[in-house]
């Protein structure tokens, strides 16, 4: 799929500080929004200077559960994240889940990433049982 692929362009590109492949493919108006106690929020500039610099993405694997629907002209990609990452030396490795939010862009019609949301996974299984015992379809 065309936004997978994507995706896997974008991650390469943050881990080797190709800024000019992540502004391709950051959207302007980009967000990346950082689920937390205390949620971060980052613009397009700030995520294209702190790429390969200040966060260092070191490897990342998508895990096994992935989703992707495209809807138009706008397409969902999420998926667990393991990420060896670090932020001003500071470890950050471990597991997350992404959710984007792709866009064609103007005239020229490219996918940009127009918003990123990431959460560190919750080992407590006792909420997403709970959903899944309302799931109709079972």
């Amino acid at each position: 799929m065309r936004i997978e692929a994507l995706e896997h362009q974008l991650m390469r590109s943050w881990i080797e500080g190709d800024r000019k492949v992540l502004k391709k493919l950051l959207n302007s108006r980009f967000r990346l929004v950082v689920g937390a106690r205390a949620p971060v929020l980052l613009d397009r500039k700030s995520l294209v200077e702190a790429a390969g610099a200040g966060w260092r993405l070191h490897g990342y694997r998508f895990g096994n559960s992935v989703y992707s629907r495209t809807l138009g002209p706008s397409a969902v990609f999420a998926a667990e994240l393991e990420l060896k990452a670090e932020i001003d030396g500071k470890d950050l490795s471990g597991s997350w889940w992404m959710t984007d939010f792709w866009r064609r862009s103007g005239i020229a019609q490219r996918w940009q990433l127009a918003d990123r949301q990431l959460s560190r996974l919750d080992e407590n299984m006792q909420f997403p049982e709970a959903v899944r015992s309302l799931q109709l379809w079972r």
